[in-house]
């Protein structure tokens, strides 16, 4: 029972990042369309709409990660996974969690971490914009979009070790 309240809160986290997600996508919407107005309308281009759109893209990828994890709809190439037996299956799935996935998210939380807080501690700025805007936050969201990712790949990896511990059809619908 507690394991069943503590991946419910980690996929409250996963559904919360992808109700966050459209958000992020209507304002990229915004500052596109800005910059086109701005740009072809009143020939007055911005210095700023190509980064932080460059940069709200960049969050909406990564921090999605996680969510799309949750739902299953990781792009993958399953011929020949499909043609396994559910054991061989989900031994694959073990072995890909053990040796590919949980390695390279803590990776990318450790190094991500030490890039955004060095980044953060020089007040960096970015070299190949003409807007010069401050970058440390968006160093950030690298640490922070594996650790999502992370923490999901946590629960589905106890819901491949433990039966009882699956998402039932109504969870998963919701």
């Amino acid at each position: 029972m507690r394991m069943q309240k503590l991946l419910s809160y980690i996929d409250a986290i996963g559904k919360w990042s992808g109700k966050v997600l459209p958000w992020l996508s209507l304002l990229l919407s915004g500052v596109v369309i800005f910059e086109v107005i701005s740009r072809y309308v009143f020939n007055s281009p911005t210095i700023w709409a190509f980064d932080v759109a460059m940069m709200l893209c960049s969050a909406f990828f990564l921090l999605g990660c996680g969510y799309i994890l949750q739902e299953n709809a990781h792009i993958r190439v399953d011929v020949l996974y499909n043609l396994f037996p559910a054991k061989v299956r989900k031994a694959l799935d073990i072995l890909f969690y053990v040796v590919f996935f949980f390695p390279l998210a803590f990776t990318m939380i450790w190094y991500g971490t030490k890039a955004a807080y060095l980044s953060w501690v020089a007040e960096e700025i970015s070299n190949t914009s003409q807007w010069g805007e401050l970058i440390f936050w968006w160093k950030g969201l690298l640490p922070l979009a594996f650790l999502l990712l992370a923490i999901q790949g946590v629960a589905e990896f106890i819901r491949l070790l433990v039966p009882s511990a699956r998402k039932t059809i109504g969870e998963a619908e919701k």
